[in-house]
């Protein structure tokens, strides 16, 4: 039986408490399947000397037909509560096979009642009685139950001592009403010890869960801490060198003009000043990096969507690397495919996204490699853009990491320009501000390929899809 949730109303938690009750009684109710039709025969064998054997085969088949009913109601109830919305079908079906077990074994009262056989009554009686207390102390735990139980058994205990007449006989019906009231106070104080019992394991079982959750809040918790502190701690040796170099460039170029050093060779002040602008710029980009991640994280990150034409965002996108690409000697293509529909979304951030792949795989291919920047449309209708190139690719080992912050995987180690290793973050955290994923392929030695997938819902105007090529 599962423990109350925090979820569960007040009446939905009276509703399990008066199930496990009922489970608690039907569990008891067991071994009734067998062991009354055993108590029944042995009766039997006892009464045939006073009773014609067909009477006495009637009652028997009675108790051993209506044990049937209570046998299939406890196995099925009494293993597992049910859910609490469905109260009132275990609780009627449970009172209805018990009130015809119980009626069927109290009718022993009339099939074994021997007229002017005082031993023969006694007997009766006594059976009833502890009739009424073992099954009082067994289903006391459901007040439904204990109703059934006292409502027939009690009832022919009261009544079979009648069929006789006279003054210890109605002495004796006496008795069995004040008997029955005793055990009725009795089969109270089960019934609320149980409850109390049933309600300590649930609050103990809601308890144990409430700390399993504070536990793994707290692990969750802490570890988010050490994550951050890691964070902070890479942050700050990664930055550390990427600001402090441009920022001494600047100093120190700055520092020769003012100093007159190269007064009158003014080419040299044009030459410090093309480094000064050219460092600055570089912690431009160093400080917008950093903040864009820091908006993409913090969620407050907004699109400025229209309507943009991919194509055009990668013709200018190539454009700006272009220079960059043939610097390093690598060969900077194209494959577009013709008529893609346009799509909804940032111009800004998805021109970012492609400029971030396209200078990622310019500094990892070597001279004379290939980069290729490709944009086409799926079978779906979304839309595939992405970079491949034939660098040095990426160990497998390292391409998660790669998209973590100041990820970086080990080839870097071989490459002038390590990076701050927030270029694939940043994309990463683009692409999915507009509803995409982003895929990584690489083989070491062959290449990489970043594919960036947008959802059908950015297409804005509907298009015939092409066939990929």
């Amino acid at each position: 039986m599962s423990a109350f949730t925090p979820s569960m109303g007040t009446g939905a938690r009276e509703r399990k408490l008066v199930l496990d009750q009922l489970g608690l009684a039907l569990r008891n109710l067991r071994p009734n399947a067998w062991m009354m039709p055993a108590l029944a025969a042995v009766i039997c064998v006892m009464f045939h000397q006073w009773l014609p054997v067909g009477r006495l085969a009637l009652w028997f088949g009675l108790v051993a037909i209506a044990g049937i009913p209570i046998a299939l109601v406890s196995r099925r109830y009494g293993a597992q509560t049910p859910d609490t919305g469905d109260a009132g079908r275990p609780v009627a079906l449970a009172a209805t096979a018990y009130v015809l077990f119980t009626a069927a074994w109290a009718s022993m009262g009339y099939f074994l009642w021997v007229p002017h056989n005082d031993l023969a009554c006694l007997i009766v009686v006594l059976l009833l009685a502890c009739t009424v207390a073992g099954n009082g102390a067994l289903v006391g735990a459901s007040r439904t139950m204990t109703v059934v139980s006292y409502g027939t058994y009690g009832t022919a205990l009261v009544l079979a001592p009648l069929q006789n007449g006279g003054m210890v006989y109605d002495g004796l019906a006496i008795l069995a009403v004040l008997y029955i009231t005793y055990m009725l106070y009795m089969s109270r104080q089960i019934y609320l010890t149980a409850r109390d019992m049933l309600m300590l394991r649930d609050e103990k079982n809601d308890l144990i869960e409430a700390l399993a959750r504070s536990k793994a809040e707290s692990d969750s918790a802490r570890e988010n801490a050490e994550a951050a502190s890691r964070a902070k701690s890479q942050f700050l040796a990664n930055m550390s060198h990427e600001l402090r170099t441009p920022l001494n460039a600047i100093l120190g170029f700055s520092e020769m003009i003012t100093s007159r050093v190269f007064a009158e060779k003014q080419d040299r002040h044009y030459e410090y000043a093309g480094l000064i602008h050219d460092s600055g710029f570089h912690l431009l980009t160093l400080i917008n990096d950093i903040l864009d991640l820091a908006k993409i994280e913090a969620g407050s990150w907004t699109l400025r969507e229209s309507d943009v034409d991919l194509a055009a965002i990668a013709f200018e996108a190539t454009t700006m690397v272009r220079p960059r690409a043939e610097a390093s000697g690598s060969f900077l293509l194209t494959e577009i495919e013709r008529g893609l529909p346009r799509l909804r979304g940032d111009e800004r951030a998805l021109k970012q996204i492609l400029l971030n792949l396209l200078s990622n795989a310019i500094k990892f291919t070597p001279r004379g490699g290939r980069v290729t920047v490709f944009a086409r449309a799926r079978s779906d209708g979304g839309i595939l853009l992405g970079v491949s190139d034939t660098g040095v690719g990426i160990a497998r080992e390292d391409q998660d990491r790669v998209f973590q912050n100041f990820g970086q995987g080990r080839h870097d180690v071989v490459t002038a320009d390590k990076g701050t290793g927030l270029g694939l973050p940043i994309v990463k955290g683009l692409v999915e501000a507009h509803d995409g994923r982003i895929e990584l392929t690489s083989t070491v030695g062959e290449g990489t390929t970043v594919i960036v997938h947008l959802p059908v819902h950015r297409i804005a105007v509907a298009a015939p899809v092409a066939a990929a090529g």
